[in-house]
């Protein structure tokens, strides 16, 4: 037998070992009861998946269980995907632990620098090859675990590179490809404003929408998740239709608000909602879009979505970025747009991601002595200081911003993590005045706010001339009057603090062409993956601007159903009709703050 032969052999007989593998990969995102852990989708382009999060503002969490199913019963081992989000301090915050059947693991997760599979050691699952497992948190502070992984072979190590993590998971978690999620004329993936506009007004032209969205809400940044008012022109009856009062950022009057958002939304009998759902793919043919594949963030299963028409709807331009269109992120030079706001040279600098949060007085506290500064429930927080410093604020705001020098995509778990350090160091400083000594945290996002990421080219580029100067354009079915708005950092020793430069204007259009890609023939942009510049965004990166263009784009999908043709045509044949149209339901509304 020859040298080459023997080695083939002795290959195969690895891979066999390897394909016999007895192994069960838990993702956490699955489990059957959540308790107080909550699902965070919100970083999948960076760590690869979602995870559990325990957000339990300083105090632990209700336990995460689930009921697992093994093939076999005996010992195996088991690794942990987990990280500690503090790894520059020797006090680790986000810390849990794993209960196997009743009987808590000895040791603590969450240690360990970055997403990592931690080796953790062996456990036994006895005849009944059922195993109850638990997530038990120990601080409150944020503690997050991806996955749990089981094998009979101690040396079977999970993978660590992204792209063979993805396939690994779906062959492990035995996840078939992609089936068909039904006959659709648009496809809108993101459920923010702008995604609800564009599938509000394409449902009440008669066409059948799939409104695709990540998390289990709709509304965005104005959902009860983020809470951020709306403002801007409520230009159109819809727009008024999904807007929110003007409460304070933060505000619980948000719930109510996006209680009426999802109830505007689902009572189009058109508009098919996709909750918990992420893009992740696009297919093509030629310069259209084919079909979009997505994945259930809780049960992983995943779906085709196939239409004539496709919005980008994502805030992060995604279904653009990877159709291969043109995107921009960061500031352009000041010479590439004629732009007197922008800088000399173009940079990635971009406005950052917030956090709202805000605090209740509690009146009643019996017995409490009232010169104690850590009553409430609050304690030490030595690994938040030296991003809080001394500052203390008893709410935060739209200011409380981070992560203008880091890209607001990739880097959004640092850039959020940052922010949870500001807030809760703030808050230990709060609670050392005898007079705040019955405020307790009442509510604090999770899901960062983001104001500016990529942006996809259409036929035109919305600049800053086009806003100050106001050209009539005929395609001028956006309008806005809210100033140029542009956040810088504030500097001094807080980092996570900025201030907004405005330029006031008057009433201004956007043109129909920054609403279309200008390489893809089948695709939309609505909301802040518009055709813009950096300058061009600052005002119109609001929400009632973003949803009027949702509305404009919803209108042109169903002229380009009606006339078999693209987005393109709508602008080059039909702007009458869409005048027309967009006529009848304009508001007559007035600039809301």
């Amino acid at each position: 037998m020859t040298r080459k032969i023997v080695l083939a052999l002795m290959l195969l007989a690895g891979h066999l070992a390897f394909a016999q593998t007895i192994s069960v990969l838990v993702e956490t995102e699955s489990f059957n009861e959540k308790g107080g852990w909550v699902v965070d989708q919100q970083f999948i382009p960076s760590m690869g998946s979602p995870y559990l999060l325990a957000h339990g503002m300083g105090e632990p969490v209700e336990n995460a269980k689930t009921s697992v199913s093994f093939p076999e019963s005996g010992k195996y081992y088991f690794w942990v995907r987990t990280k500690d989000w503090v790894p520059d301090h020797p006090a680790t915050p986000g810390t849990f632990k794993l209960i196997f059947n009743g009987k808590e693991f000895n040791q603590s997760f969450g240690v360990n620098e970055g997403w990592q599979w931690v080796a953790a050691g062996k456990i036994k699952v006895d005849g009944s090859k059922q195993l109850q497992i638990e997530l038990k948190d120990e601080t409150g502070f944020e503690g997050r675990c991806d996955a749990i992984y089981f094998s009979k072979d101690k040396n079977d190590h999970p993978p660590v590179d992204l792209e063979e993590m993805t396939s690994w998971r779906k062959e492990k978690l035995g996840i078939p490809p992609p089936q068909n999620a039904g006959n659709f004329d648009l496809v809108v993936v993101g459920g923010g404003l702008a995604g609800c506009g564009a599938a509000v007004a394409a449902a009440r032209q008669g066409l059948k929408v799939a409104l695709i969205n990540d998390r289990p809400i709709l509304g965005g940044n104005a959902s009860k998740e983020i809470r951020v008012h709306t403002e801007g022109l409520e230009f159109y009856t819809i727009v008024q239709e999904l807007s929110t009062e003007h409460y304070p950022n933060g505000d619980a009057e948000a719930i109510l608000a996006n209680d009426t958002i999802e109830n505007v939304v689902r009572a189009e009998k058109n508009i098919h909602v996709f909750p918990n759902t992420r893009a992740y793919a696009v297919h093509k043919e030629g310069t259209k879009i084919t079909g979009v594949d997505c994945f259930n963030t809780h049960s992983h299963k995943e779906s085709r979505f196939e239409a004539p028409l496709f919005v980008d709807a994502t805030g992060d331009g995604w279904i653009g970025y990877w159709a291969g269109c043109e995107v921009h992120m960061g500031r352009e030079s000041r010479e590439e747009f004629g732009e007197s706001l922008a800088p000399e040279k173009g940079d990635g600098m971009t406005m950052g991601n917030s956090i709202l949060w805000n605090s209740v007085k509690i009146e009643n506290l019996g017995n409490t002595n009232p010169e104690n500064n850590m009553q409430v429930g609050w304690q030490e927080v030595p690994w938040a200081m030296d991003v809080a410093k001394d500052y203390k604020a008893t709410r935060g705001e739209w200011f409380w911003e981070y992560g203008l020098f880091l890209n607001t995509i990739y880097d959004a778990e640092e850039i959020r993590d940052h922010m949870f350090r500001a807030i809760y160091g703030n808050w230990y400083n709060v609670k050392q005045d005898p007079e705040n000594a019955n405020l307790k945290l009442k509510w604090m996002a999770y899901v960062a706010g983001r104001r500016e990421s990529r942006r996809i080219m259409g036929d035109y580029v919305l600049k800053e001339s086009d806003v100050i100067n106001r050209p009539d354009f005929k395609d001028g079915f956006v309008e806005e009057a809210r100033s140029i708005d542009i956040h810088y950092p504030r500097g001094g020793k807080y980092d996570f603090l900025t201030e907004a430069e405005f330029t006031r204007i008057q009433q201004y259009k956007i043109p129909y062409r920054c609403l279309y890609s200008k390489d893809i023939d089948n695709l939309f942009m609505a909301g802040r993956c518009f055709s813009a510049t950096h300058v061009g965004l600052g005002s119109p990166r609001v929400m009632h601007t973003t949803t009027q263009m949702g509305v404009v784009v919803g209108y042109a999908a169903a002229v380009c159903k009606e006339n078999s043709c693209t987005p393109r045509d709508v602008y080059k044949y039909h702007l009458d009709t869409m005048s027309e149209r967009l006529d009848k339901i304009k508001s007559g509304a007035k600039f809301k703050y």
